[in-house]
């Protein structure tokens, strides 16, 4: 009967805070993988995911990538358009999500969500080049890639690599209302002092936007424009005073890593750290991992553990301790899987059937799967094979899961948007736990 009343407790509240439907044309950055480490490649296995209503045009829509390189003096090319994704002529797929591919990569429909718009740059062979391929994302729409994706050349090169910036950038989402489309290479902050329009540039709007300081020494001095930001680097580390280069009013969240991976928690929509999972991935055959994928084979990329694997042996019959430090932001338990729905809701601590909400329908795939534990016969048991609502990775869905659910009902922070589907109405869902507790009661 308890368990009944806490249940229905946080049922009726989070029917009074879930929004009934999604606002029409919103539209978000939901993640982007722009490190691979391990053996995975920059220029093959970085991906895209924007996430809007589904079936909404994409005319008129860019998706840029700023500069955040600044030295000590303040010079430098911060604010510099370094990547430009032309979308017009695309729209968001059934399932409200699209993706961005890059050539040649190696993801398979294992990691692809069915229903998401899955672009992949198919640019031209370019003669008397190496690789005579354009790999990444392409260089622009004039050659032929499907994207029309570029970046700008390194000083010591005359040719983009069609990557994004380890590094860091800050990545936006924009709308040209009005405006003069972005260019690449255009300066939206002369002076390095901050946007010279709020909106990048006359015109425009921001739909959404996200800032990177990937490694610790970027961090100190670059500039970032999003509306919430990130950087790598230790407490400690900075002089004392010191505080970020970004926008007025903008969030900003440091964590102790290096930054390869970033994703909104589920289905967000805000624009705060709280909204973001900020993670390095492994590859590494201890996490669990597959590794990358070759011949068919799945990418496998986990959440990675702060110093390695424990004992380092590469075997993942050998689990890393419960406890263990992980370079996550939301505490995301070592060898968790962050690249099997790609295309699809992002990873949320408490969604069981992956739907980016912590909801009823997450408990029941808890009620339906109480009790199960790592397939008979493993011993120790495989960091490969975690039951499906094993979301503190202890190799049982038990009480300590339920926990997690309950203690992240109703993320992430809406129940409705975002092109995901709406679940059950809260009125049916109340009386459906009314009805449940007084059978329970009379027994």
């Amino acid at each position: 009967m308890k368990l009944c009343l806490r249940l229905f407790s946080a049922v009726a509240v989070t029917a009074l805070l879930a929004s009934p439907t999604p606002t029409l044309g919103q539209m978000y950055i939901n993640e982007i993988f722009f490190d691979p480490g391990g053996a995975a490649n920059d220029q093959r296995d970085e991906f895209i995911e924007l996430r809007g209503e589904a079936g909404t045009s994409l005319d008129d829509h860019y998706l840029v990538f700023l500069e955040n390189e600044l030295d000590a003096f303040g010079d430098g090319d911060a604010g510099v358009v370094e990547n430009l994704f032309e979308l017009g002529g695309f729209s968001i797929g059934s399932n409200g999500f699209l993706v961005l591919l890059q050539k040649f990569n190696t993801y398979s429909a294992d990691n692809l969500v069915a229903g998401a718009n899955i672009l992949t740059n198919d640019g031209p062979n370019r003669p008397g080049s190496f690789p005579a391929a354009f790999p990444g994302y392409g260089n622009n729409a004039e050659e032929g890639s499907t994207i029309g994706a570029s970046d700008l050349p390194s000083p010591s090169s005359e040719v983009s690599t069609g990557a994004t910036e380890n590094s860091g950038f800050t990545a936006m989402l924009i709308r040209n209302d009005s405006g003069a489309a972005p260019m690449l290479g255009e300066d939206l902050d002369i002076g390095n002092d901050g946007l010279d329009v709020p909106t990048g540039k006359a015109g425009w709007t921001v739909l959404d936007s996200i800032g990177v300081f990937g490694e610790a020494d970027e961090t100190e001095f670059g500039r970032l424009y999003g509306r919430a930001n990130f950087g790598s680097g230790v407490e400690g580390f900075f002089p004392p005073g010191w505080t970020p280069n970004i926008e007025p009013g903008a969030d900003f969240e440091l964590v102790p890593y290096e930054i390869e991976h970033i994703a909104r928690w589920g289905n967000s929509t805000g624009s705060t750290g709280d909204d973001w999972h900020i993670t390095n991935l492994t590859d590494n055959e201890g996490s669990g991992s597959l590794g990358v994928s070759r011949s068919g084979m799945r990418m496998d990329l986990r959440q990675s553990l702060v110093g390695g694997h424990p004992s380092d042996d590469g075997n993942s019959a050998t689990p890393a301790p419960a406890q263990a430090a992980v370079e996550s932001n939301k505490a995301v338990p070592y060898g968790t899987k962050l690249l099997d729905n790609i295309g699809g809701p992002n990873y949320l601590t408490g969604d069981f059937n992956n739907d980016g909400y912590v909801d009823i329908a997450d408990y029941t795939v808890w009620r339906d799967t109480a009790g199960e534990t790592e397939p008979t016969g493993l011993f120790p048991a495989s960091e490969t094979d975690h039951p499906l609502a094993d979301h503190n990775h202890d190799f049982d869905v038990d009480q300590d899961d339920y926990d997690l659910w309950e203690a992240n009902f109703g993320l992430p922070g809406s129940l409705s948007g975002g092109g995901a589907a709406v679940p059950e109405p809260a009125s049916a869902v109340l009386l459906m736990l009314m009805g449940a507790c007084v059978r329970n009661g009379r027994r």
